[in-house]
């Protein structure tokens, strides 16, 4: 059974770590913005604490791309959930000590971010070199449905630990979260890749080269640059205004917020199944086109809702379009980038995803104190929408 799923062992190795630590993430997701809402009730603390936890792809994700393509991506890999697995359980400790500030949070936070930094382009750029080329989709797939399925199965856990055992424990469950992949890393079996000294020079040195390497690629560039516009008109809404839509507009609770996160969760792990389905009547760029334009069309639509059953609903189908993005999107950076370039571009991808999180997220907040949450999704919607119709007038983006 499990070869008929997976190409091989490191791909299932891979998946299941992933899919452990990416239930712990869902609930430390849900823990810390309801835990900051009830710490402060701001809605703008809200917003800073969530571009925290996307700054440091802003500040270091070009040269995390660098060390990424210059060291063993395995190691780094283990490197980065072993921290992170400290450095939530440092958050979880200061919870049980009633010693929780606005502060630590930013600290763990940030600091939380900065070890992320450089795990997912490890991971995607080691993916190619653990299947052959025409595999691809296929792992890629996988790895997003890790992601998707953790989103329903962690939101649903999230709402039962915390009608029993309370917020602290979902920060426990994700820092454990971190130990099992670290343990399924351990068993990858890949070659291990040179030990490389790495200084100014050589750093610098490199970053030009990636400069000069997307500068020459027209699809790459246009590509990044459309990820990273609608990045900031999606990811605000999602992280910052559904908190704030659940609690002031349907006027329910933290059990309710984690089951609008499972209803997202559902929507990914079906849009996984509909992307491999469209993957047989469409090329890759149209894909990506349309779920750009699902992603936004569905969000703009939160406008008009007034109930939780319509809240998940809205919220499942746009999960719909995730996957369409980002499977498609990933195997087309891994299928024009050669291997030398891979970690540096897709960590170069990740800032136009993760840091334009961070800035999206502060906005979001700022705007949440000053218009309604459901006008921000509205908004934001229109907007994301017509990315993916800029998207479609670029020919080689939707030939790809």
């Amino acid at each position: 059974m499990i070869r008929k799923v997976f190409p091989n062992r490191n791909v299932a190795l891979l998946f299941y770590g992933q899919l452990i630590s990416h239930i712990g993430d869902s609930l430390y997701l849900i823990g810390l913005m309801w835990l900051v809402l009830e710490l402060t009730g701001s809605k703008a603390a809200m917003g800073i604490v969530a571009m925290i936890s996307y700054l440091p792809m802003l500040l270091f994700g070009m040269f995390a791309g660098i060390l990424v393509d210059l060291v063993d991506r395995r190691r780094v890999m283990l490197a980065s959930d072993l921290l992170r697995a400290i450095t939530v359980g440092l958050l979880a400790v200061t919870l049980g000590l009633e010693a929780t500030t606005l502060g630590v949070i930013f600290v763990v936070s940030f600091a939380l971010s900065t070890f992320s930094t450089v795990f997912n382009p490890a991971r995607d750029a080691l993916l190619p070199e653990l299947v052959e080329r025409e595999q691809l989709l296929r792992a890629n797939a996988l790895m997003q449905v890790s992601h998707y399925a953790a989103m329903l199965l962690g939101p649903a856990l999230g709402a039962a630990l915390l009608g029993s055992l309370g917020l602290i424990h979902l920060f426990t469950f994700d820092a454990l979260s971190f130990v099992a992949s670290f343990f399924a890393l351990t068993l990858l079996r890949t070659k291990v890749s040179a030990r490389i000294q790495i200084g100014a020079e050589v750093l610098r040195g490199h970053f030009m080269e990636m400069v000069r390497y997307i500068h020459h690629d027209q699809r790459l560039r246009f590509m990044l640059g459309l990820t990273a516009i609608n990045n900031f008109f999606i990811m605000g809404p999602a992280l910052v205004g559904t908190p704030i839509f659940v609690k002031e507009v349907l006027q329910r609770g933290a059990a309710s917020y984690a089951l609008v996160e499972s209803a997202l969760g559902f929507g990914m792990l079906a849009g996984a199944f509909v992307t491999n389905l469209a993957s047989r009547y469409m090329n890759k760029g149209r894909i990506l086109l349309v779920g750009i334009i699902g992603d936004g069309l569905t969000y703009a639509a939160i406008y008009f809702c007034h109930s939780l059953e319509a809240l998940m609903a809205l919220v499942a189908l746009h999960a719909v379009a995730i996957p369409m993005i980002v499977v498609p999107r990933t195997a087309l950076v891994q299928e024009w980038v050669g291997p030398e370039h891979r970690g540096r571009v897709f960590s170069l991808l990740n800032v136009a995803v993760v840091g334009m999180t961070a800035i999206s997220n502060a906005a979001a907040g700022w705007l949440a104190e000053r218009m309604s949450s459901a006008a921000l999704f509205g908004i934001f919607g229109v907007f994301a929408t017509l990315c993916g119709v800029v998207g479609w007038g670029y020919a080689r983006l939707r030939n790809a």
